[in-house]
């Protein structure tokens, strides 16, 4: 009934919650085993998003740096030792241009929608 009981003409319509249950013989036997390392939990796809996440990040990471490194070769050389034409270039620098643009606007926007400056915004 909703963890309240029904308010009946003997309890002058004043509802009493329940009492809190108590825990079953199992489950104070898993808490013990628990406590004594006996007992772990299987968290096998936890763990696999978890290095799937990091694998992807760093995957990212590392393609805009091999992209800047690229550009940037672009930038320092001669037009006779570019093994990249202008137009795959402009790709190159659209793609940066759009990693960049996106942090800054993130990072603007967090500013500017948390006016008091606080940084842990992350757990909301």
């Amino acid at each position: 009934m909703n963890g309240l009981d029904v308010a009946t003409p003997k309890t002058n319509g004043i509802v009493k919650p329940e009492g809190e249950t108590q825990p079953t013989q199992s489950a104070a036997t898993e808490a013990v085993r628990i406590a004594d390392g006996t007992l772990r939990r299987v968290e096998s796809v936890k763990t696999h998003i978890h290095w799937a996440g990091v694998t992807i990040l760093w995957s990212v990471i590392i393609g805009v740096l091999l992209l800047a490194a690229i550009w940037l070769y672009h930038l320092a050389t001669p037009d006779n030792i570019h093994f990249l034409t202008t137009a795959q270039v402009g790709n190159i620098q659209t793609i940066l241009l759009s990693v960049v643009g996106s942090s800054f606007a993130t990072q603007a926007g967090r500013s500017w929608l948390n006016p008091s400056g606080d940084k842990d915004n992350s757990n909301q």
